[in-house]
């Protein structure tokens, strides 16, 4: 594959492009944002190298990006950094297709690309996938409420939650997701998952879960990155999330 790196899309804000190996189809690769943990706070691109290697494995082209760190850049900063990389991507001359971009991200990195995805107009994205991310911060804020104080730079309202809140931006209109996460994870509780879940089932709309066990109980997070989980589950998640992505390139280009 090749890698292009530190890529500025935004004002100090960079990611590394990955290709994958051959000639590029007529319309380009299709391509995925990626975007790193770390409760908004903290890590950086380089912990998702193995998620960008492996997509860019199976054809995809990956910007795997940084974004603006809270508490030094609150809420909006980050996530308006997620979207910024997504219309870099639209707008540029590498050989991605246009059609066909997905916005991917872990943990913090889960509920930014669900924002990003959800808010940008309509056909932006064809997908979305969130890993072990914090999908619904009204669960997740009550067990973890620091984290908001650090990225809101204040004690958050409800009318703060609720701009916070992925299924507040769930419409009929919204590209297909897909959430994976443990069901023991002690960091972003799977309750987040299940109440997303719920929410956008209650707009009548769709969406995909896959929830694991992973033999793990009371490790922290559990979150899928490459060679962290035993090798049979790791390859179930990974057959989950390209298959994924693969039916929604196929059903597009019908």
């Amino acid at each position: 594959m090749n890698i292009i790196s530190d890529i500025e899309f935004s004002s100090a804000v960079a990611g590394d492009l990955y290709l994958p190996d051959g000639k590029a189809p007529e319309q380009g690769f299709p391509a995925a944002v990626l975007i790193h943990g770390g409760g908004w706070t903290s890590m950086d691109r380089s912990r998702f190298n193995g998620i960008a290697q492996m997509l860019a494995g199976y054809g995809f082209a990956v910007f795997n990006i940084d974004y603006r760190l809270a508490p030094e850049h609150p809420w909006p900063a980050g996530v308006n950094d997620c979207k910024a990389a997504i219309n870099f991507l639209l707008n540029s001359d590498h050989p991605v297709n246009k059609k066909k971009i997905f916005v991917i991200g872990g943990s913090a990195g889960g509920h930014y690309a669900l924002i990003a995805g959800l808010s940008l107009p309509p056909g932006t994205v064809c997908g979305i996938i969130s890993i072990s991310g914090i999908d619904d911060v009204f669960v997740d804020s009550k067990s973890s409420p620091g984290r908001y104080t650090q990225l809101l730079g204040r004690v958050p309202e409800d009318d703060d939650l609720r701009l916070l809140n992925p299924a507040e931006y769930y419409s009929p209109d919204s590209p297909p997701v897909l959430c994976t996460h443990c069901r023991h994870d002690t960091v972003v509780p799977f309750a987040a998952c299940t109440a997303f879940e719920k929410a956008v089932l209650k707009k009548k709309c769709s969406i995909r879960v896959y929830s694991y066990d992973s033999d793990r109980r009371n490790e922290g997070h559990a979150i899928w990155v490459p060679e962290t989980l035993p090798p049979r589950l790791y390859g179930d998640i990974e057959a989950v999330i390209t298959g994924f992505m693969q039916e929604i390139v196929n059903k597009s280009e019908i």
